[in-house]
């Protein structure tokens, strides 16, 4: 018996979580597999209709999710939460999991009404490599002056022209930005840098990463910082964090 889509359409909101080892991001591309992609396709084998989802942040090839938030539009009859939570990660990889299905509003828009993103970004700093968290984590082997490191997070902090922190092919408009939290948190060997802002751009938080850890090697003074957000350019070549130490850990609404 076919589907009824004739009910009147009803948005819903998932709460992702993938692994984004395997994927080119979070965005639909041509020849690539992405997150988008993957999940759109089997919510189309569920509901039985084409399926565009829209989410809360753009992740690069490579990095995480525990956070995703996403909502899309469905008019089939057997669309509800707890189909969408048991059927649609039936019809998903082993690394991208529906972990919240719930209606919302038509008008909910996971991008625009965001009120915080948080991203953590984690490395083990010791001589060897790990081996179970090696896509999940940064090996950083040389020492690294925690204390050098801390003093430029605090400049971080704050609002800020952030301009010079960004891919040479972001096209954000809003440049200027308040970051509520940068953070280290030191479970030696293992550390965490904690970020949250309204909205990052392109490849922000990989840049800052970078710059962070050539501070703790000695490479660059603390004080670095504050001369990129008064220039707003890069002089010196910037050595981005890889990816797969980055994950979206949540995001923020209005109550």
């Amino acid at each position: 018996m076919p589907p009824d889509l004739t009910s009147p359409p009803q948005a819903f909101r998932l709460l992702v979580e993938y692994d984004g080892t395997n994927y080119a991001g979070w965005q639909r591309q041509a020849h690539s597999p992405t997150v988008q992609q993957t999940l759109e396709e089997a919510l189309e084998r569920l509901l039985l209709h084409p399926v565009r989802v829209t989410a809360a942040g753009r992740t690069d090839t490579g990095v995480h999710a525990l956070g995703q938030v996403v909502r899309f539009v469905s008019p089939a009859s057997h669309a509800t939460a707890n189909a969408l939570l048991r059927g649609g990660n039936r019809f998903l990889p082993d690394d991208i999991r529906i972990i919240k299905a719930e209606p919302c509003s038509p008008a909910f828009d996971p991008r625009r009404h965001a009120t915080m993103r948080w991203y953590r970004y984690t490395l083990v700093n010791r001589p060897v490599a790990p081996v179970l968290d090696r896509h999940r984590m940064l090996h950083v082997h040389e020492k690294i002056n925690w204390n050098r490191v801390e003093t430029a997070l605090g400049y971080l902090r704050g609002d800020h022209e952030f301009k010079a922190f960004r891919a040479a092919s972001c096209t954000a408009v809003r440049t200027r930005l308040t970051m509520k939290v940068a953070e280290h948190i030191d479970q030696h060997p293992i550390h965490h840098f904690d970020f949250k802002c309204r909205s990052f751009l392109q490849n922000m938080i990989r840049i800052l990463v970078g710059l962070l850890l050539d501070v703790g090697r000695g490479k660059i003074p603390p004080e670095y910082f504050l001369e990129l957000f008064e220039s707003g350019q890069q002089t010196i070549e910037f050595r981005v964090a890889p990816p797969h130490g980055l994950v979206l850990m949540q995001v923020d609404y209005p109550a």
